[in-house]
């Protein structure tokens, strides 16, 4: 009996050390609970309860307007992850939010890339997120030009999943290129990028946002869009992964390429696959009411006749390509010993009472 009030009184010991530590770390803010799970994320995130100065940063993955990419890891954990730093501006509270929203949203889908935790210091925002080490599907292009026709099928097949994904739940992409498609680390397809979605998308969206020559004619009309202008983008990837170039005019005269997304038609090479034409054609239709994917099913288009979409929805079918992991571990994810890793500067966390999460 003696020895088991002493046992309850260490685990009462220990949760309350445990619940002080809990109340005194301002430290990562993991996302909240999912609908209908009984689980705490945030209590099962290992960085939940990170500061983001306990992260050591490598190296820039990618810069853009919006901020950079770089690449961290936790000393004395043998994981790495993206983490993607904003600089906070008078006009981008709701942008930033809004991310995190469209991210949080996405954790059920295994074709988006998912965020682990969220942080703000006074000056910026941190998106904490898994890091993707297969590479984008750009530099795939850029290497091999264009793809086998089943790895075309894949790749456009999982895309598909994750736009399905994105539009059951309100939200427009707005930026599908190559570029914001990843590979992880098995080979199978990521959509990254949320920065220029849109959520609680069930009314006409405005704003001419996203890369030109993967744009929609109706949003560069202006025109009022919604989740159709993804699948035009889809179309144009589609086209490009099998044909080695885009359907349109590619130069660097902007004027030209906006002239033919509008009024032109999509030029296809010779002996290119019938069914990759007639998908591509399907989804680069001017007017978007018609373009498939809002208009039909794209999953029974022939183009994915060998598809099984069941299998694939659940990461199951074998990805056509895998990421080098010999190449990965050994020479570009460790941290070379004679370079120090940059550091965040310490106890430089900071959340306005104002702006919740």
């Amino acid at each position: 009996m003696k020895r088991k009030r002493e046992e309850d009184s260490v685990t009462g010991f220990k949760k309350i050390v445990k619940k002080r530590r809990r109340a005194k770390d301002k430290g990562l803010e993991d996302e909240e609970p999912r609908p209908g799970s009984s689980k705490d994320p945030g209590t099962s995130s290992p960085y939940a309860r990170l500061n983001i100065s306990s992260f050591n940063i490598h190296q820039a993955l990618g810069r853009g307007g919006f901020g950079k990419v770089v690449l961290a890891s936790v000393p004395g954990r043998n994981t790495y992850m993206a983490v993607k730093i904003i600089t906070k501006k008078w006009d981008n509270e709701d942008v930033i939010k809004r991310e995190r929203q469209i991210l949080l949203a996405g954790r059920d889908c295994p074709f988006l890339c998912h965020l682990y935790a969220a942080q703000q210091s006074q000056h910026h925002a941190y998106f904490i997120m898994e890091y993707l080490s297969g590479g984008s599907l750009e530099a795939l292009l850029r290497m091999c030009g264009c793809l086998n026709i089943d790895n075309v099928r894949f790749y456009a097949a999982e895309i598909v999943c994750g736009l399905q994904f994105l539009h059951g739940h309100n939200i427009v992409h707005r930026d599908i290129k190559p570029e914001n498609i990843m590979l992880d680390a098995d080979g199978h397809i990521r959509i990254i990028d949320m920065g220029l979605a849109q959520d609680g998308a069930t009314d006409k969206i405005y704003g001419a946002v996203g890369t030109l020559h993967y744009m929609a004619p109706e949003v560069l009309l202006r025109q009022g869009y919604d989740a159709a202008v993804d699948w035009w983008s889809l179309g144009i990837l589609i086209f490009r992964m099998a044909a080695g170039c885009p359907p349109f005019y590619n130069g660097p005269v902007r004027k030209m390429a906006r002239t033919a997304i509008i009024s032109e038609k999509p030029t296809f090479p010779p002996g290119l696959d019938a069914d990759v034409s007639h998908l591509v054609r399907k989804l680069l239709r001017k007017n978007p009411k018609k373009r498939l994917g809002v208009r039909g099913n794209i999953r029974e288009h022939p183009f994915f006749t060998t598809i099984g979409w069941e299998e694939l929805e659940v990461r199951k079918a074998r990805p056509p390509f895998t990421p080098f992991p010999s190449v990965l571990k050994e020479e570009h994810l460790q941290w070379p010993e004679h370079t120090r890793a940059l550091h965040p500067v310490a106890d430089f966390n900071y959340v306005s009472p104002s702006w919740a999460w």
